[in-house]
């Protein structure tokens, strides 16, 4: 099927959840699985299509990626309506291993529009010994292939745990243990008593989320492994996007947070001091739309509060601030977290970027 033809067919039939409202960008796909990739063979590569839908002309302004190991290619060129462009997109699978997943976030110049394209692929690691699959050292002898241990959404009233990787690349036994910042979120820690030479080993990181309303958004917390008596100097960064029990059932009243714009850039601005700008969020789903979490992140600021409610087709106008950087020609970037009960993202992330003269 031609292109043309494939894109008119997809506008008719795209469910209406594919893609944040408004987009002038109607895509051939948003997700792109490569299937079963060798490490060795190094990057694959695959290219979306699409049409600019709308009447207006428009440019591909920033495209960011959820890994470093995502790159991508495209045109600033001027998109006129009817016009086709594309997005390259590579991925590098080195140093993963099993079936991996990423993102790719699209925004058009101003940040008005957003689109969202996803990669997937099942990746066959390459043969290594200890130093290359855990290429970080911890304490002593003991090394790991990750210092993040990232646990996506995890409800509340609900436990979730992950295995953290750890090996011994020593000549003797390791005695081991852990150092955390306590189970104030919920975590909690179990770690073998040793480890044997040359043998891996998994530690386990669980969360226990309790039910409240001190209990939503990101929860982050550390952990030191100790190993001989010894502490590591950099911990694990642990991290969950703590939600509420949410019911997709079709058919049932959900609502849909629509942020514009959602990427806030304040341009180029007097060193120093702090900025406002006034953004909309909206409800365009059928039930109310509950903010059960703001966090304004170091150097940023926002009237919204948590418990806000705003009812179907409603819309309210926040206001936003961000610190320059005392620094001439710097880029200062900064974020606003907010959790919702929207079932399709209940966590979503408010971007911020200023600059100094």
């Amino acid at each position: 099927m031609k292109l043309k033809t494939l894109l008119i067919a997809l506008l008719v039939t795209l469910p209406a959840m594919a893609q944040e409202p408004k987009s002038p960008l109607l895509f051939e796909t948003y997700e792109w699985d490569f299937g079963q990739i060798n490490e060795v063979d190094g990057i694959v590569t695959h290219v979306f299509r699409f049409m600019n839908v709308s009447d207006e002309t428009v440019q591909l302004d920033i495209i960011s990626t959820s890994c470093g190991c995502t790159t991508t290619e495209y045109s600033t060129d001027p998109v006129t309506p009817g016009e086709y462009g594309e997005v390259t997109v590579h991925l590098s699978p080195a140093r993963t291993e099993g079936k991996i997943f990423r993102e790719v976030e699209i925004f058009t110049k101003g940040r008005k529009s957003y689109d969202h394209l996803s990669l997937f692929a099942d990746v066959t690691p390459m043969p290594m010994g200890i130093n290359e699959l855990y290429p970080h050292e911890l304490a002593g002898t003991i090394r790991t292939n990750n210092k993040r241990c990232n646990f996506g959404y995890v409800p509340q009233g609900t436990t979730a745990t992950k295995a953290v990787a750890i090996a011994n690349n020593g000549d003797k036994p390791v005695k081991l243990s852990v150092v955390t910042t306590g189970n104030r979120n919920g975590m909690t820690v179990s770690c073998p008593e040793t480890i044997e030479p040359k043998q891996s080993a998994n530690f386990y990181v669980t969360y226990t989320i309790p039910k409240g309303n001190d209990f939503y958004g990101m929860a982050r917390d550390s952990i030191w492994i100790v190993a001989d008596g010894a502490k590591s100097d950099v911990p694990f960064v642990v991290s969950a996007l703590r939600i509420e029990q949410l019911d997709k059932s079709e058919g049932k009243p959900q609502p849909v947070m629509q942020i514009e714009p959602s990427y806030v850039v304040f341009g180029t601005k007097t060193p120093g001091r702090i900025f406002k700008q006034t953004i909309t969020i909206a409800n365009t789903g059928n039930a109310d739309l509950i903010f059960r979490n703001v966090e304004a992140c170091t150097g940023t600021a926002t009237s919204l509060k948590s418990g806000t409610v705003i009812k179907p087709g409603k819309s309210v106008k926040v206001t936003v601030a961000i610190s320059n950087s005392n620094n001439p020609h710097d880029t200062t970037m900064g974020s606003i977290n907010l959790t919702s009960n929207d079932p399709t993202r209940p966590f979503r992330e408010l971007r911020l970027q200023i600059d100094t003269r």
